[in-house]
């Protein structure tokens, strides 16, 4: 059954061009201007990307994982690791690349937005039937 925000298919689809754009984005040539320091002078752009990049695909996955005739496959709680172990993997195929290298710090970043968006995502959900509205 498809709703009005996408039927599963589509819900993949996204999924899967989200994870293809952290893919690419993990195997091109950084450029210079990626180690400069971001919003809030705090942490490099690298990071903020990691941290916005996969709290994308967190978010695309719990979407996809929603509205599953019988309930959910999975519960969102597995979000998190499935998204840091894509990162992960990521990583070890930046170490086959002369120009890449492997950074815990960037799986750490991975991990943080992956955690902050099943974190929003859940407290959201709960906050909303607390207040009567139906499941969407």
């Amino acid at each position: 059954m498809s709703s009005r925000w996408g039927g599963r298919p589509l819900r993949w689809l996204v999924v899967l061009v989200v994870a293809a754009i952290l893919f690419l984005a993990a195997v091109v040539e950084p450029s210079t201007g990626i180690a400069r320091y971001g919003p809030f002078g705090l942490l490099t752009r690298a990071t903020w990307l990691h941290v916005f990049g996969y709290a994308a695909l967190s978010l695309t996955l719990v979407y996809a994982l929603l509205d599953v005739p019988g309930g959910s496959t999975l519960h969102p709680a597995v979000v998190p690791v499935i998204v840091v172990a894509y990162g992960t993997l990521l990583e070890l195929v930046q170490l086959l690349i002369p120009y890449r290298s492997f950074a815990v710090g960037d799986i750490l970043a991975d991990a943080v937005g992956a955690v902050v968006v099943v974190a929003v995502w859940a407290y959201g959900r709960a906050a909303l039937a607390a207040l009567g509205f139906r499941r969407f």
